[in-house]
């Protein structure tokens, strides 16, 4: 009679990387898990605690093996590009690992809190961008943030298999944002607005809102909606709302509250629709008051934020 095989922790690991491999973080379950290990679930959890704790274990895994293949990428010429094509070569290799990897576990306060958070490698990145190409501090991590960027598009585009790009032509498509970036941040800075305006070319000194809107209003279905038959907006759909106020201006509810204690939900709400460039009479419809409520509700907005 054959001795029964041990199912050791690592046994359970290594099945639970396989299935995550092969099929996404969805396809890792306790049933399973089980049916690969041929054993029953209490082998599981008496090593792992719960099924979750499975996934804890995979994604730490997960990230070691990113640690790994990512840091090898500082060994090619030039080390910063070459950090670039091990990040997007590891995507490719590893797609449902990688995302695993990058799905953030809470809401990042802005894009360089979420790359340092998930992608890393920046203390290594801007020594070797230091050490290439002569730049100082602020410039090297402008040039380290741009490219990671770059990369993570790339890198979402293969995973997606909505690109079939090769690792020479991600190589091409690098070195030329490298090169790009370089002459933006090496231009004197009347030359460097001939390539890169600054914020302040639209009206009153900013980006020109209403173009910058009416873009946001042409991607997005609820505000589409909204804009072609005014209605009442349910609680629900006030989340979208306030994710497009961040995405044109970096604001929030809390950030505004956190500015203004003193504003209320319905000052927020009064905010996101002013900001959305909707009337007074297309807000009387939205919130369901009438336009005098809503010309009283942007006073009182108004004389809050006043400094």
């Amino acid at each position: 009679m054959a001795r029964p095989v041990t199912v050791t922790k690592e046994r359970i690991l290594s099945a639970a990387l396989d299935l995550v491999r092969a099929g996404g973080p969805s396809a890792l379950t306790a049933r399973s898990l089980c049916a690969r290990l041929d054993c029953g679930a209490n082998a599981i959890f008496s090593s792992f605690g719960s099924i979750q704790g499975v996934r804890d274990a995979v994604r730490k895994e997960a990230r070691k093996l990113y640690q790994k293949r990512v840091g090898d990428g500082f060994a090619l010429n030039p080390p910063f590009k070459g950090f670039g094509i091990a990040l997007i070569w590891f995507a490719m290799d590893e797609p449902y690992l990688f995302s695993m990897i990058m799905e953030s576990q809470s809401q990042p306060a802005s894009y360089k809190d979420y790359i340092d958070s998930y992608v890393g490698f920046k203390a290594e990145s801007l020594s070797a961008i230091e050490e290439t190409f002569g730049l100082q501090e602020n410039d090297a991590e402008m040039l380290y943030y741009q490219l990671v960027l770059v990369a993570l598009g790339l890198a979402s585009t293969c995973i997606d298999g909505k690109s079939l790009l090769t690792i020479p032509q991600v190589s091409e498509i690098l070195g030329k944002n490298v090169r790009a970036f370089l002459m933006v941040i090496r231009a004197g800075i009347d030359e460097r607005e001939g390539y890169v305006p600054s914020a302040g070319t639209g009206p009153g000194g900013e980006v020109d809102s209403y173009v910058l809107m009416r873009a946001l209003i042409g991607q997005n279905h609820l505000l589409q909606q909204l804009r072609a038959r005014p209605r009442y907006i349910l609680d629900e759909e006030w989340a979208e709302l306030e994710r497009m106020l961040r995405n044109s201006c970096d604001l929030t509810s809390e950030s505004l509250r956190e500015a203004h204690p003193d504003l209320t939900k319905g000052d927020i709400r009064t905010y996101i629709l002013s900001h959305l460039q909707f009337s007074v009479s297309e807000q009387s419809i939205l919130l369901g008051i009438s336009p005098a409520s809503v010309t009283k509700a942007r006073q009182r907005l108004k004389a809050k934020l006043l400094p």
